[in-house]
C-alpha cells in the first residue's frame, strides 16, 4: 500500500525546509505527497507576506481577504509542487483550506489517512507558546500520526 505523506506549508523558511524534508523521504519511500495551505481568517504570519511580496501579490495589511488568501495559497502550493516535480516526484497533489490552520491540518490527517505530516515550526517563546499555543504544538499533540516539525 502507497504511504501519503502531508506538508503543511504557511510560506515560512520552516515550512519550506519542511517541505524539502517531506520530498527527500517521499522519493525513498516511494510515498504520494500531499500539499496543504491553510487561509487564514486572521492577519497573515509574517513569512506568507513576504512570500507574497515576492510574488507580485498585494494583501491587505489589517486582515486577510479570502481573495488575497485564495491567491497566495495557489500561488504557494503551486511552487511546493514544483518543487517536488523538480526532485522527480511523480505523485503529488495540492490542497488548500480556509479556517483554523491546527483544525484543519488535523482533519485532513484524518480525512486522508496521512503516513507522516511535516510542518515547520515558528518557535513561539516558551510563555506565549504556553498561553497562546502555536500550530505546530496543537497538530503534534492531536494529529494521528507521526509530525515531523523542522525549524
Amino acid at each position: 500500500m502507497t504511504k501519503t505523506f502531508l506538508v503543511a506549508i504557511d510560506g515560512s523558511d520552516q515550512a519550506w525546509k519542511a517541505l524539502d524534508l517531506a520530498i527527500d523521504i517521499a522519493r525513498l519511500s516511494d510515498a504520494e505527497l500531499a500539499i496543504l495551505h491553510v487561509v487564514p481568517y486572521e492577519v497573515f504570519p509574517e513569512g506568507l507576506k513576504e512570500f507574497a511580496k515576492g510574488e507580485g501579490i498585494q494583501i491587505e495589511e489589517e486582515r486577510a481577504r479570502f481573495h488575497e488568501g485564495r491567491t497566495l495559497a495557489d500561488a504557494i502550493t503551486a511552487e511546493a509542487a514544483a518543487r517536488a516535480a523538480k526532485h522527480g516526484l511523480q505523485c503529488v497533489k495540492t490542497h488548500t483550506a480556509e479556517g483554523n490552520a491546527a483544525k484543519e491540518i488535523i482533519a485532513m490527517a484524518k480525512s486522508k489517512a496521512v503516513d507522516m505530516l511535516f510542518m515547520g515550526s515558528r518557535g513561539l517563546g516558551e510563555v506565549r507558546g504556553l498561553l497562546l499555543g502555536s500550530v505546530s504544538h496543537k497538530v503534534m499533540n492531536m494529529a494521528p500520526c507521526t509530525c515531523v516539525t523542522v525549524k
